[in-house]
């Protein structure tokens, strides 16, 4: 069984492995970068950035975070941002505090 956490050890690629994998690197970083610019966009299907959800809503990170660890209103974190449902967001402005 080979340890690849050995920091001291070399291992010998197939080229055609090798390139392989650097393309492979290469897609994901392009991936990584269309989905950063999708994430500045106005919404991603159901659900809007934290930050369009501040200007909407007229509050601040800390607030969103305690309404998120009450559960008051539920995010998703992808890409190391916040994202919220629309939906949420309409009813939280609708009844003023539950969803």
């Amino acid at each position: 069984m080979i340890n690849f956490d050995d920091k001291h050890t070399f291992y010998l690629v197939p080229k055609e492995s090798l390139d392989e994998l650097i393309q492979a690197v290469r897609d994901l970083k392009r991936l990584q970068e269309e989905i950063g610019k999708g994430a500045n966009s106005e919404a991603l299907g159901d659900y809007i950035p934290e930050d369009r959800a501040m200007e909407l809503l007229g509050r601040g990170k800390t607030w969103f975070f305690n309404r998120r660890k009450s559960g008051e209103l539920p995010g998703k974190k992808a890409a190391g941002r916040w994202y919220y449902k629309i939906a949420d967001i309409q009813k939280y402005i609708e009844n003023g505090r539950t969803i």
